[in-house]
C-alpha cells in the first residue's frame, strides 16, 4: 500500500475522531446545562441579582451540599447523553458508512448541527432560567426614586421622652409566615411554626392580612439574601453596591461596607447603647463584620469567638456552617445577663441558621414528625418546628428575667426560603416574612396592623419606635413606621412600582452611601463623589 495514501487515511481518521469529540463536548455540556437549569429552577426561587451575590460568595457550609447537588443533577443526564452518543457514533462509523456513505455523510452533518443547536438552546434557556432579562432591562436604567424618597437619619430629629428600652433582635433565617397552617394565614397541611403563630397573634405583628391572620413584610429585589436582608431591615435601603472585579459583589472583600450609611446600629451607639452581633457562623461571611463594627461599634460573637472562648470546641464544626441554633440561644443568655449588668442601654442582635438551605440542618433536637412529606420537605418541616420551639423557650427565659420590662424583643425572619421546600407551589409575592414585636413601647395607629403592604425597609424605624423613640416625619430610609398612621412607600406608590425602581442605577446611591465604591460605576455615567479632582 502507497505509504502516503495510508497517512491520509490515518489523517482523515484522527480528523474524524477530534471532531466527534468536539461535538460529543458540545452535546454533553449543553446537556448538563439544561440539567443544571432545570434542577436550579426546582430548587430555588431567585432572581438573578440574589443568585450574583450567592454564587460570588465563597463556598462555605452549604457550598458543599450545593456543590453535591449540582454534580447529582447534572452527571446522570451527561452519562446518559454520553451513551447515546456513543452508540450512534458506532452505528455512523460502522454500519451505515459501509452500506450507505452518502446516508452516513448527511447524518453526520445532522448530528453536528443537532450539536450546536442544542448548545445554542441551552444557552437561551439559561438566559432565561436566571431571569437575566430583566435583570439587565432594569439595571440598564436609572432613577432618582433615592432623591425623592430616602430620607437621611442624619436629617431626622429622633428622641425618647422618657427611658428607651433596650433591644433584643432575633433574626430567624427564611422564616416565612406560610409554614403556618392555612387555617392561621400560611399555606401547610399543619402549622409548623405554633409557638411563633401564638406570639404573633398575643403582641404586635403586622400582617397583610386583613382577617388579621399571620403575615408579614415583602422581601424586594436586593433584600433577599441574608446580608441584603440585614442591611435592608436596619438601614431602609437595598443591597445594590456596584460589582467588584470579576463580577464579585461580596462585601467582604472590601475596605468598608457603606461609608457613607446611617444605620440602626449608628442611632443607637450615638445614644449609648452597648451592642453586640452574634452568629453561629463566621462573622467575616458577607461582609457582616465590617457592617456591624463600621456601623454600630458592636462587639461580634461568631464561630472563632465561641472557639477561642471555650463555648464550643476549638475545631468545633457541625458540618453546615459552625454551630447549632441551640448553642446560639445558650450562649445568648449568658451575654445577654452580662450585657444587662453593665449601665449603659444595650442592643443585642442575633441570627440563626439552621433553616438555611437547602432544607436546612438537623441538629439534636429535632424530631421526625413529618415522614407524609417528600425527603427534603419533611427535613424543612422538622427543622422549622424545632426552631419554633426554641425561639419560644428563649423568649420564657427572657420574661423571667429582671431586665425584660425594659426590653423590646423584635423577632423576624431575614428573608424568604431560597430553596423551594414547603414553598415550591406558592407564589413568590404571597411569601411574607415573618415579624412579631413583644413588649413594645408603643401600639400600632388603629386599623393600621392588618391588611398593610411592607417591606424589610420598614422595619428599620418600626424598630426604633417599638424601643420607644419618636421619629419626626415617621420615615427613616426607604422605610415608614408602621405603628404610625402613615402608609408605607408600597402602599403610596405601589409594590410594584417601588420594587422597580430600587433595581435600576442610582448615582444618589452610589454618592451618599458608598462613594469609596464609585470608580466602579461605568464611565458613561459619571458619580461625582464629593471629592475634589487632584
Amino acid at each position: 500500500m502507497n505509504p502516503q495514501i495510508n497517512e491520509t487515511r490515518t489523517g482523515n481518521k484522527i480528523g474524524r475522531v477530534l471532531l466527534y469529540v468536539m461535538f460529543g463536548f458540545l452535546l454533553l455540556i449543553s446537556v448538563a446545562g439544561v440539567a443544571i437549569c432545570i434542577w436550579y429552577k426546582n430548587t430555588f426561587d431567585l432572581e438573578f441579582k440574589a443568585l450574583l451575590y450567592v454564587m460570588s460568595s465563597p463556598l462555605q457550609g452549604t457550598g458543599a451540599e450545593t456543590v453535591k447537588e449540582v454534580i447529582t443533577a447534572g452527571l446522570p443526564p451527561m452519562i446518559a447523553a454520553a451513551i447515546v452518543y456513543v452508540i450512534a457514533v458506532l452505528l455512523i462509523e460502522r454500519k451505515v458508512s459501509i452500506t450507505n456513505a452518502k446516508a452516513a455523510k448527511w447524518l453526520k452533518r445532522a448530528g453536528a448541527l443537532l450539536c450546536v443547536f442544542s448548545l445554542v438552546f441551552s444557552l437561551v434557556f439559561a438566559v432565561y432560567s436566571f431571569r437575566l432579562p430583566k435583570y439587565i432591562a432594569l439595571s440598564g436604567g436609572e432613577t432618582s426614586f433615592y432623591e425623592e424618597y430616602y430620607v437621611d437619619p442624619d436629617s431626622v430629629k429622633i428622641v425618647s421622652e422618657g427611658k428607651p428600652k433596650n433591644l433584643i433582635y432575633i433574626y430567624l433565617e427564611s422564616m416565612e409566615s406560610t409554614y403556618a397552617s392555612v387555617e392561621e394565614g400560611g399555606r401547610q397541611q399543619e402549622n409548623y411554626m405554633p409557638y411563633l403563630t401564638v406570639m404573633a397573634k398575643d403582641n404586635v405583628s403586622f400582617t397583610e392580612k386583613t382577617d388579621g391572620n399571620l403575615g408579614g413584610f415583602i422581601s424586594p429585589q436586593g433584600t433577599g439574601w441574608t446580608v441584603a436582608a440585614l442591611l435592608a431591615t436596619s438601614s431602609g435601603i437595598p443591597f445594590s453596591f456596584p460589582l467588584g472585579e470579576n463580577g464579585n459583589n461580596n462585601m467582604s472583600k472590601e475596605k468598608y461596607f457603606a461609608s457613607g450609611l446611617t444605620t440602626l446600629g449608628d442611632i443607637l451607639h450615638d445614644k449609648g447603647y452597648t451592642q453586640v452581633f452574634m452568629c453561629g457562623s463566621n462573622i467575616e461571611f458577607g461582609g457582616r463584620d465590617k457592617y456591624y463594627i463600621q456601623h454600630g461599634s458592636y462587639d461580634i460573637y461568631d464561630l472563632e469567638t465561641a472557639r477561642n472562648n471555650g463555648d464550643v470546641p476549638k475545631d468545633y464544626h457541625n458540618g453546615f456552617w459552625g454551630f447549632e441554633d441551640n448553642i446560639l440561644f445558650d450562649i445568648a443568655k449568658r451575654q445577654i445577663t452580662s450585657l444587662a449588668a453593665g449601665d449603659d442601654p444595650f442592643n443585642f442582635t442575633m441570627l440563626t441558621v439552621d433553616a438555611h438551605h437547602n432544607a436546612g440542618y438537623i441538629c439534636d433536637l429535632c424530631g421526625d414528625d413529618y415522614d407524609y412529606l417528600a425527603e427534603k420537605h419533611a427535613q424543612t418541616a422538622n427543622v422549622i418546628t424545632c426552631i419554633d420551639k426554641q425561639v419560644a423557650e428563649f423568649v420564657d427565659w427572657c420574661k423571667m428575667q429582671p431586665w425584660y420590662e425594659d426590653t423590646v424583643i423584635v423577632i423576624s425572619g431575614d428573608h424568604p426560603r431560597m430553596d423551594i421546600y414547603l414553598v415550591s407551589r406558592i407564589p413568590y409575592a404571597e411569601r411574607t416574612v415573618y415579624n412579631c414585636f413583644i413588649n413594645s413601647a408603643v401600639e400600632p395607629a388603629a386599623g393600621y396592623e392588618t391588611g398593610r403592604t411592607w417591606t424589610a425597609f420598614d422595619m428599620f424605624p418600626s424598630t426604633l419606635a417599638a424601643m420607644g423613640f419618636e421619629i419626626r416625619g415617621e420615615r427613616l430610609g426607604l422605610g415608614t413606621n408602621m405603628f404610625s398612621g402613615l402608609p408605607t412607600l408600597a402602599e403610596e406608590l405601589g409594590f410594584d412600582y417601588l420594587e422597580t425602581e430600587i433595581q435600576k442605577f442610582s448615582a444618589y446611591y452610589i454618592n451618599e452611601f458608598c462613594p469609596e465604591l464609585a470608580d466602579r460605576v461605568v464611565e458613561t455615567e459619571p458619580v461625582d463623589t464629593g471629592v475634589p479632582a487632584e
